[in-house]
């Protein structure tokens, strides 16, 4: 899995700390999991999918990942800037 993680990171122009931010670890955390040391949660596996588009089956067990649709992957990109906006939004609030 640790491979997979590493590919998706650099799908998405991520470094480390920017994809713990996505799943709520530390940079170390995704560290330990790129290198096989350790395994992410179920739960942080699902945050990370709910702001970037991947397939949990390829990511868990490496199966072939199906392309997701270009309006499917439209919809994800829009909805994942709106979440960031907001976050930004409440973030200035406080």
């Amino acid at each position: 899995m640790g491979s997979r993680l590493v590919q998706l990171r650099r799908r998405h122009n991520l470094n480390q700390t920017q994809l713990g931010e996505l799943c709520g670890v530390t940079r170390a955390a995704v560290s330990q999991w790129e290198k096989g040391f350790s395994t992410p949660e179920i739960s942080k596996l699902i945050k990370l999918r709910s702001n970037l588009v991947f397939s949990l089956d390829w990511l868990i067990a490496g199966e072939e990942e199906v392309a997701p649709s270009p309006i499917k992957e439209r919809r994800e990109a829009e909805r994942r800037q709106l979440n960031r906006r907001l976050s930004d939004r409440l973030n200035n609030a406080l």
